[in-house]
């Protein structure tokens, strides 16, 4: 697959803005983003569409997931079909699919079955039967548009595109989460206590919501990362139709974590085809099992920590490592967070693994670790196992004896840096993410864990881009209401050790934006930075320090910028719906899809959604804070 390539990062409106009209804000503080504000003004176009479209979405069980390959140059694809063949994809660089290479893949044996009201059940008698397809695809390459078609039931689906960035400076979504079905016990619109379909119907619409206004802000991105629960129930296959329906999983590669609700049934294995799996069964869940793949610089080891096995997870890890010793940066994803700030888990759970995982994130050089479960937002410093045997652990114990507290804390703290900059720091940080969706949030712990550099609660949806090149990992999370850093956190940026060769490639790989996809503000910001890094790297005596300082605070200032806004064109449909055209040719300069529906009206409505969120009457808001009392 050869094409002359070219890339221009996209502006895009972000399509909620945060306002307030007659006493009403489109989020206001609460346990569940619900759709309660069309009981009190007029409904938007948007929702009242999509409620009309998730009779027909909550039945479509056969949407595609594109999932990461076991490196940058390959995609992953599963389905389900209700038909018994062989599953295929093809690749093109056009829409007329004019010389595409074609993957063949594997079908499992055995069908699954779905009852009528969207629940795998066990038999024929019980439900429809539909078969897990998954198929590999190879030679992609970056800063390249393709298209791409799944064989299903008999015949090619409609091509769909996928836009390739650069491999090497690379940029991920990260989000917490998802959790589709979990605002179960909010009042709907219609005064009805929401559950089952109707909690699915609205979680659904606010993570499409959440995916296109990250990718608005983010046009840049290489591929999605969710740290666990995508869906609230495992059984509900209604759910995972409201997940996988978001317009933009047909365009990106996700890279996803089994959290405890997802981890009771196969359904998470049969809809994500996830690189270099069943390497270690021993505790395996009926979910899956951990994974890994690399990505430009960088190994990512995927673990599902609702298996308890730390030798299985070890095994992993080993194996991940000593396939990638090159790889600059070590990335480890799970669900349960092992430190974290929220009220529910972190001296629960996630403390007993933290005594068991803590000593293999130092044995194994991990630099990052990803988190999500606890609903809540908090980065840690930089922590290291104190080399202790903690074999035993009483969770009363914990939280009211200081002494055994101290005794069993398991790590060491070593670095005092909140926000901003470490250099070549000793130990790994820990993030943990908040809902991505609203769908449910907790409490935070009264007082602040030793460990935690930030934390906060501010009841609204956010999401994490993680920014890496050759000597920079920077993490900035993001409210999803007001486009803004989330609460008073702050960016966090690791460098290692840097000389100037690396600072001439970070100003290299700097100078390749352009001014006008940036607001002049931020555009100022950062051209201040790379006139310092110029400075430094011009400076025959600077020292290692500064070097490296210098390719931090450039890394900072790309992380800060912000994309200048241009006016939506609500006649635009999504390119994934259309079909093979051979007269036409591929455009890699296309605007990201930005619609929070996949029907016809998409655009016009999110633009409806986007206008009249300024009047406070549109989309989704809270109700009153409760405390929440469900499942965990």
């Amino acid at each position: 697959m050869n094409l002359k390539k070219s890339k221009k990062l996209a502006c895009a409106a972000l399509a909620l803005t945060m306002a307030a009209s007659s006493g009403l804000s489109v989020f206001a503080a609460t346990e569940h983003w619900n759709d309660a504000s069309v009981n009190q003004q007029a409904e938007s176009g948007a929702w009242a569409a999509w409620k009309t479209e998730w009779e027909t979405v909550k039945k479509d069980y056969q949407k595609v997931a594109i999932t990461v390959g076991a490196d940058e140059t390959k995609l992953n694809f599963s389905w389900y079909s209700k038909t018994k063949e062989t599953p295929k994809v093809r690749v093109a660089l056009s829409k007329d699919m004019k010389n595409a290479v074609e993957f063949a893949g594997t079908q499992a044996e055995t069908p699954k079955y779905i009852s009528a009201d969207g629940v795998s059940v066990s038999s024929a008698e019980e439900g429809e039967a539909y078969y897990a397809s998954k198929v590999s695809a190879e030679g992609v390459e970056e800063n390249t548009t393709y298209y791409y078609q799944y064989f299903q039931n008999g015949e090619w689906s409609e091509a769909a595109k996928f836009t390739t960035q650069d491999f090497d400076s690379f940029k991920a979504l990260l989000f917490g989460d998802p959790q589709i079905g979990a605002c179960s016990g909010q009042q709907s619109s219609e005064g009805d206590t929401m559950s089952g379909q109707l909690a699915a119907r609205n979680d659904a619409f606010n993570w499409n919501i959440t995916l296109n206004t990250a990718l608005a802000a983010n046009p840049d991105t290489n591929f999605l990362m969710t740290a666990g629960d995508q869906i609230n129930t495992s059984k509900n296959e209604y759910e995972y139709a409201g997940f996988l329906n978001a317009s933009a999983l047909q365009n990106y590669a996700l890279s996803t974590a089994i959290g405890n609700h997802d981890s009771s049934n196969s359904n998470y294995s049969d809809h994500y085809n996830n690189p270099n799996t069943g390497l270690s069964t021993e505790g395996a869940t009926v979910a899956g099992t951990d994974y890994y793949y690399t990505y430009g610089n960088t190994l990512f080891i995927i673990l599902d920590t609702n298996n308890y096995n730390c030798a299985s997870h070890e095994a992993v890890m080993k194996k991940a490592v000593e396939e990638n010793p090159d790889a600059q940066w070590r990335v480890v994803m799970f669900h349960q967070d092992i430190y974290g700030a929220g009220d529910p888990h972190w001296d629960s759970d996630g403390m007993v693994l933290r005594t068991q995982l803590t000593p293999l994130m130092d044995k194994y050089d991990i630099d990052v670790v990803l988190q999500g479960h606890d609903h809540t937002y908090s980065r840690t410093y930089q922590l290291s196992s104190d080399g202790k045997e903690h074999t035993a652990y009483n969770k009363d114990n914990y939280r009211n004896d200081p002494e055994y507290q101290e005794q069993n804390n398991c790590y060491v703290i070593n670095s005092d840096v909140v926000g901003g900059t470490v250099i070549d720091p000793a130990g790994t940080v820990y993030l943990e993410t908040n809902s991505s969706t609203g769908s449910k949030f907790y409490e935070l712990e009264v007082g602040q864990q030793d460990f935690i550099a930030e934390k906060n609660q501010t009841w609204t949806p956010s999401y994490s881009v993680l920014s890496v090149d050759e000597n920079s990992f920077t993490i900035a999370t993001y409210d999803v209401t007001t486009g803004e850093l989330l609460g008073d956190s702050s960016i966090y940026t690791i460098v290692k050790s840097a000389d100037k060769t690396d600072l001439n490639a970070a100003i290299a790989e700097a100078k390749k934006l352009v001014k006008d996809d940036y607001t002049a503000e931020s555009w100022t910001a950062f051209e201040t930075a790379l006139k310092a890094a110029e400075a430094v790297a011009a400076d025959e005596e600077a020292t290692d320090s500064e070097v490296a300082q210098a390719v931090a605070d450039l890394a900072k200032a790309k992380a800060e910028l912000v994309l200048a806004e241009e006016p939506s064109t609500p006649s635009e449909k999504p390119d994934t719906t259309e079909k093979p055209d051979a007269t036409e040719k591929p455009e890699a300069t296309e605007k990201p899809d930005s619609n929070p529906t996949t029907g016809d009206n998409g655009a016009l409505l999110y633009a409806l959604v986007a206008m009249m969120s300024g009047l406070g009457i549109a989309g989704i808001v809270y109700s009153e804070k409760r405390k929440n009392t469900s499942a965990r």
